[in-house]
């Protein structure tokens, strides 16, 4: 195996691990076990207690989304333009709304993967990554692109790509891996139980449709059972970068 998919060694893990925390390594190779009611019997579990921390990371994702989205209306001239605004403001809008918010995105993921492993975390988790905006940006663009080359071809590559790449994004951030590294790992360690994570991804968006069609109130448990979830599914193949 390449030394390419390895997490930097100063933050590899070291000893013996619990047997349900993988490593990038063990992820790779599939030396991992996962099943998709265990997976979300846990996220459930772990939700108790923990709704307030992930629904004030949600919160606070939102109001700085909003934030940003006002900051950059006035600094492109798209809320000031007289009439509409020209196609390059509206482009140079767009990017800044949507770069900004892959280190939010990645701060509530992570507020998931870290109640799973048991760390302390809290709602302000998702204001804790932008040091990582560069290689997020670039994460997330190269997933967008194959994706989108990979649904031109026939679809099927698109959506095998849309599973594979699930783990990409908390791999920058939390393993340190480069894009590539985190694209290419997450792609190798999902392919191995694909079919299971398809059914856990489509498992997930069932339970967040149900949540949202119970007069919204069933977000209150949906939405932290998501991202907890992910985050247990996430810990079960790639463990902790600093777990002794």
């Amino acid at each position: 195996m390449s030394d390419m998919y390895k997490a930097p060694q100063a933050e590899l893990t070291n000893g013996e691990e619990h047997d349900d925390f993988g490593s990038v390594e063990k992820g790779i190779a599939g030396d991992y076990s996962f099943s998709i009611s265990e997976t979300i019997s846990e996220g459930w579990r772990l939700s108790k207690g923990k709704k307030r921390t992930v629904w004030l990371g949600i919160l606070l994702y939102v109001i700085a989304l909003i934030a940003i989205t006002v900051v950059a209306g006035f600094i492109t001239g798209v809320f000031t333009a007289e009439g509409d605004a020209s196609f390059t403001q509206g482009l140079i809008y767009n990017l800044i709304t949507t770069i900004i918010g892959f280190p939010l995105a990645a701060g509530l993921t992570m507020i998931g993967i870290k109640i799973a492993r048991g760390e302390d975390t809290s709602g302000t988790e998702v204001l804790a990554y932008f040091d990582k905006i560069v290689p997020l940006v670039i994460v997330n663009f190269l997933m967008a692109i194959f994706i989108f080359i990979g649904l031109l071809l026939l679809v099927l590559p698109g959506i095998y790509l849309m599973v594979a790449y699930v783990f990409a994004i908390p791999l920058v951030v939390d393993q340190n891996l480069g894009p590539w590294q985190a694209l290419e790992a997450s792609r190798k360690a999902v392919t191995k139980r694909w079919f299971s994570f398809l059914g856990f991804l489509i498992l997930l968006l069932l339970i967040g449709l149900a949540g949202f069609l119970a007069v919204l109130i069933g977000m209150i448990w949906a939405l932290p059972l998501l991202f907890i979830a992910i985050g247990v599914a996430y810990r079960k193949v790639f463990g902790s970068p600093h777990r002794a």
